[in-house]
């Protein structure tokens, strides 16, 4: 009997949290005109050490994207501006495919994939993208197609201004 319980009660909690693989626009529109401020931590190539360096953020979607504008604080040569696309019916963001997408508690959760290389090596890459109503993160884990082990590359920490 207890077991039959605790089966109905994850099966509750799996299908509350409302998973699906397809996103939609409507899904960022909370962070339309938005700025943030935060951190990008990352492993370093040379050193394997963790660095941090301060960063800023605004988003704005326009037409059919999700345009973002990154700035980096001591690195200004490194900013960057980019635009996402959700194509093939939102099973893409981008060229990343959506594994899934949650929202449970008020954060909305993301998580796509993509094969690249990682320090020249063939890999798999895992983003996850967390967003609240005031915090913004993205994780960006290297899976090697020789190992079956993951580790965190970088994080985006961020907090809506």
């Amino acid at each position: 009997m207890k077991t039959l319980l605790t089966t109905f009660a994850l099966l509750f909690i799996a299908i509350s949290i409302n998973a699906q693989n397809t996103i939609s626009l409507s899904d960022f529109e909370s962070m339309n005109n938005t700025s943030w401020k935060g951190t990008l931590t990352y492993k370093d190539y040379q050193s394997g050490k963790q660095q941090t360096i301060d960063a800023t953020m605004q988003f704005k979607i326009e037409d059919d994207k999700i345009i973002s504008n990154v700035q980096y604080t001591y690195e200004p040569s490194k900013n960057h501006k980019g635009s996402v696309k959700i194509k093939k019916n939102g099973s893409y963001f981008g060229n990343e495919k959506v594994l899934s997408f949650t929202e449970y508690d008020g954060a909305k959760t993301l998580v796509t994939t993509y094969q690249s290389r990682d320090n020249g090596k063939k890999a798999d890459m895992f983003i996850t993208h967390t967003l609240t109503d005031s915090t913004y993160t993205v994780t960006k884990e290297v899976s090697y197609l020789d190992s079956d082990e993951k580790f965190v590359r970088n994080t985006y920490s961020y907090t809506k201004l």
